[in-house]
C-alpha cells in the first residue's frame, strides 16, 4: 500500500496531530499489508494445488488414489489413461501399478519399463528394454521384441510404437507387425484420435498423419509451423497451436483447426491453451499432474 493510499485526511486539526496521527497509522498500514500479502500468497499457492491435486480430480481422482496406494512411494516415471477413463496405469523403474474403477489394482514387478499405454479394448501394454509386453491374465506378459520406443500410444487394434530414429510400428495384441513407417528424422511426437483410428507425429514444424492400423500415409504437410496438436471430437479434426514462421512477410495465425484429411483449415482466435491428450474413446483431455494422470481442460 502507498503513502497516498495511506493518508489520513486529518480535517481542522493541527500540522503537528496530523503528522502524530500519520506515524500511528503506519504500523497499522504495514500489519493490514502484510495481512493481505499472506492472503494473497495463500491464495495463489494453494488453491492451484487443490485443483490440479491428483487424487481431487473429479474424473481420475479415484483411480489416482487407488495408484498412489499401489505405488507407495516410488518413483513415478510415467502415466497411461484407458480410452474411456476406466482405467489408469503408472509405471517406476521396476513397478507398474493399475487401478480400476471397478475396484480392481494390480501391482506388477517390471523392471526397467520406459513406457506404458492402453489399447482400444482397455488392455495394458508396455515396452521394458527390448520387450514389448500386452497384459493378460493379470500379468504384462511378452508379445515380442521391439526397439525401445520413445512414444508408446494405443489404437483401435493394437499399439503404435515410435522409436528415437523414428520408426514408427503398429502391433497388433498377438504380436504381429501391422505396419511400418519411417518418419523423416528423430524429435517427433505421436498421438491419436478419437476412436483409434488416426494418428498424427507432429516433426519438423508439420504434421503427418497415418491410418493408425496400417501405417498407410493419409496427410503429410505443414499448414503452419507447428508447436502443438489436440485432437478434437470429429475423428479427422486437429487444432494446431502455430508459432513464429521463417517469413516474417506473412504472419502466422496464432491457432488453425485443420482437417487432415482434405488439408482445409479455418484460423481460430488466440487464447491461452495447455499441452494435453485427448482420450480416444471419450471427450475428455489429460495431462501429467504431479506423475499422474489429471483432467485438463479442452482446448
Amino acid at each position: 500500500m502507498s503513502g497516498r493510499d495511506g493518508h489520513l485526511a486529518v480535517g481542522r486539526t493541527s500540522a503537528r496531530l496530523a503528522r502524530s496521527v500519520s506515524a500511528r497509522a503506519w504500523p497499522l498500514t504495514l500489519v493490514i499489508a502484510a495481512g493481505l500479502g499472506l492472503l494473497l500468497y495463500v491464495a495463489t499457492t494453494s488453491l492451484p494445488y487443490l485443483i490440479a491435486s491428483p487424487a481431487g480430480d473429479a474424473h481420475l481422482g479415484a483411480l489416482n488414489d487407488c495408484l498412489a496406494r499401489q505405488l507407495e512411494g516410488a518413483t513415478r516415471l510415467g502415466w497411461a489413461v484407458a480410452p474411456d477413463a476406466s482405467r489408469a496405469a503408472v509405471f517406476g523403474p521396476r513397478v507398474v501399478a493399475v487401478c480400476g474403477e471397478d475396484g480392481s489394482h494390480s501391482r506388477l514387478e517390471i523392471p526397467g519399463t520406459t513406457a506404458i499405454a492402453f489399447d482400444g479394448e482397455r488392455w495394458l501394454w508396455a515396452a521394458a528394454g527390448s520387450r514389448l509386453l500386452r497384459e493378460r491374465d493379470g500379468a504384462l506378459l511378452p508379445v515380442g521384441d521391439i526397439s525401445p520406443p520413445e512414444w508408446l500410444i494405443g489404437h483401435a487394434g493394437g499399439v503404435l510404437a515410435l522409436d528415437a530414429s523414428g520408426q514408427l510400428v503398429s502391433v497388433a495384441p498377438d504380436g504381429k507387425v501391422l505396419g511400418q513407417a519411417q518418419v523423416p528424422g528423430p524429435g517427433g511426437r505421436l498421438s491419436i484420435g478419437p476412436g483409434g483410428v488416426l494418428a498424427a507425429v507432429e516433426w519438423g514444424g508439420g504434421v503427418i498423419v497415418y491410418d493408425a492400423r496400417t501405417l498407410e500415409l493419409v496427410r503429410a504437410e505443414a499448414p503452419c509451423a507447428v508447436e502443438f496438436l489436440w485432437w478434437l471430437d470429429t475423428a479427422d479434426q486437429v487444432l494446431l497451436a502455430c508459432g513464429s514462421p521463417a517469413s516474417q512477410d506473412a504472419p502466422a495465425p496464432a491457432s488453425l483447426r485443420f482437417d487432415v484429411r482434405t488439408g482445409a483449415r479455418e484460423e481460430v482466435p488466440a487464447r491461452p491453451r495447455a499441452p494435453a491428450r485427448r482420450l480416444s474413446g471419450r471427450a475428455l483431455y489429460v495431462q501429467g499432474c504431479d506423475g499422474f494422470p489429471c483432467t485438463a481442460s479442452p482446448p
